[in-house]
């Protein structure tokens, strides 16, 4: 599906840039994530952060729960 896609370029973005998942933050939901996708030319839908989120990404956890621990 292309909005899967698209979920996963943008989360191959913030994974890539500091500032990006400074703007994400540690605590963003999805609502917050789909026009910052869009902003990026990645467009997808709750439904696809939902099933992303199910699947135990390392890469997704770390771009949507925020890197800025330290």
């Amino acid at each position: 599906m292309m909005s899967k896609e698209s979920l996963g370029k943008f989360l191959e973005y913030v994974a890539g840039s500091e500032q990006l998942q400074a703007k994400i933050g540690e605590e963003i939901d999805g609502n917050a994530l789909i026009p910052l996708g869009a902003e990026h030319g990645c467009e997808f839908t709750v439904e696809d952060l939902q099933a992303a989120s199910e699947l135990s990404d390392p890469e997704f956890d770390g771009a949507v729960v925020g890197r800025s621990r330290r």
